[in-house]
């Protein structure tokens, strides 16, 4: 209503204004108009001007919209933002083996899980930091984190390291740095303690050198979600880092491949890695990890700077937040040989980019994630009714949550927003990629303990939007009977 009424008056202020002018000119020149006069001032100028107007709103839009909306990222996030019918084709869905996480309110997925539902888990005042008039600040810190005995280990490890492989050595960590990799190497041992189940790797580990080829163990992908602002060397180091812990599990090296993801988001690299693993034919065996943090005072500093810090001033902020998640993903061979009791099936992902962000004015683009759950739930084969709870990671901001809001009650009609609908992020504060991974291990938990359906939505960045289905294999009779 309220687009309709600023557009209704737009115009009449443009009727009125080109009138008004037209009138007086008019009369101060003692001129009668003519019918072409009157033609074109009363009627021909206005509808220009707003035409005008119009033309340029929409060529703004396209200037000012994000290097993402290029085709390189239309590629790489699946090219769900075409055209309607441009979809992309089917591919099996992975399976999600194992999962983990380390976030404000649990340590483990059932831990944050019921910490969500019982609303016990929320943002506080911070023991430490404080923005720029000493007042604290709200944020949601992981409580074990300590970033001086990541220090010591992060040191000792550099010390270690050859003089030709340590260009990283000069790279300054911060206490937000030492956190997120604290934090991410903990899921990361975690996982690979589950990679370390495949049937297959005894027998690599024990064969000759020359014999193993012939072995069908396949090479375990690991790829690292490290945040986005940090430097290159930071990055570098911390991946170099994550990935000596790693080896350190027993995978053998030779057979674990590291990669640093770049900034498409943790839901296009999934898509990416299950279309390559479907167009070249090869085992899917792949950890994908986030880990961030945002405790502490470099943040809070360059927030406070930039108006991006919540407080009482800026209600629309973010609030500091930190964590780390990560899957262990794998074909249907792979997670036989994985030995998964309790299989939870990963679906197409449909994503698209917005034409206008999220944190601008009006917000637009009310409805895509509606379009895009719905797009979603068909690939999965899923009817409305047979999803049991949704999961985001969207924050505590209002333009995201009534986005979410909204669009979850048109999806899910069903559905209980106020008890199943769970959002990572306005519970655990910002950690950017971490949550997206996280709703997806809180999803994958779900759909294991309850052999149910659960829908995931995106809707964080100020851009990207996409929706996924995580459910076991055997759907609901409601999603048999409509498919």
């Amino acid at each position: 209503m309220r687009a309709w009424l600023r557009r209704s008056l737009l115009i009449l202020a443009v009727f009125a204004l080109c009138w008004g002018g037209a009138i007086w000119y008019w009369r101060t020149s003692t001129r009668m108009p003519s019918t072409g006069d009157l033609a074109g001032s009363m009627l021909a100028l206005p509808l220009a001007l707003l035409i005008s107007w119009w033309l340029g709103k929409k060529l703004l839009a396209r200037l000012t919209a994000p290097a993402a909306a290029s085709p390189a990222l239309a590629d790489a996030a699946g090219a769900d933002a075409g055209a309607p019918g441009n979809e992309p084709a089917p591919r099996a869905p992975l399976h999600l083996t194992a999962a983990a996480l380390r976030m404000p309110g649990g340590a483990s997925a059932p831990e944050l899980a019921a910490a969500l539902q019982d609303k016990q888990q929320r943002p506080e005042l911070d023991p430490e930091l404080t923005d720029a008039q000493g007042y604290p600040v709200m944020s949601a810190r992981v409580a074990d984190v300590d970033e001086h005995e990541q220090k010591a280990l992060l040191d000792d490890w550099l010390r270690t390291r050859p003089a030709d492989t340590a260009q990283g050595a000069t790279a300054h960590f911060d206490a937000e740095h030492l956190r997120a990799l604290a934090l991410g190497a903990g899921v990361l041992t975690e996982l690979m303690q589950e990679a370390a189940m495949h049937t297959e790797l005894d027998d690599y580990k024990a064969a000759q050198p020359r014999s193993r080829a012939a072995l069908a163990l396949p090479t375990l992908q690991l790829h690292l979600l490290l945040p986005p602002d940090w430097e290159q060397p930071q990055r570098d180091t911390g991946a170099a880092w994550l990935q000596a812990q790693a080896e350190q599990q027993g995978w053998p090296a030779d057979k674990l491949g590291v990669h640093l993801a770049g900034d498409s988001g943790p839901l296009a690299l999934i898509e990416q890695l299950a279309a390559q693993a479907a167009l070249q034919e090869l085992p899917c065996l792949a950890i994908v990890l986030a880990c961030g943090s945002h405790i502490g005072e470099l943040t809070v500093h360059d927030w406070t700077s930039r108006g991006l810090l919540f407080n009482a001033g800026q209600p629309g902020g973010q609030i500091p937040g930190e964590g780390a998640a990560g899957l262990l993903l794998a074909d249907a061979a792979q997670a036989a040989a994985l030995q998964v009791d309790t299989p939870v099936l990963l679906h197409h992902t449909s994503m698209a980019v917005r034409g206008q962000s999220a944190d601008s004015r009006g917000h637009g683009d009310a409805t895509l994630l509606t379009e895009l759950g719905g797009k979603a739930m068909s690939a999965a084969s899923v009817a409305p009714a047979a999803i049991t709870r949704l999961y985001a990671d969207a924050d505590q901001r209002s333009s995201r949550m009534i986005e979410l809001m909204n669009n979850a009650g048109t999806l899910l009609p069903d559905i209980d927003l106020s008890n199943d609908v769970l959002s990572v992020a306005a519970a655990c504060g910002q950690s950017g990629q971490v949550a997206t991974l996280a709703a997806l291990v809180l999803a994958r938990h779900e759909a294991a303990d309850n052999a149910s359906q659960v829908l995931c939505l995106s809707n964080l960045d100020a851009f990207r939007r996409a929706a996924v289905v995580v459910g076991a294999p055997t759907l609901a009779p409601e999603a048999l009977a409509a498919t």
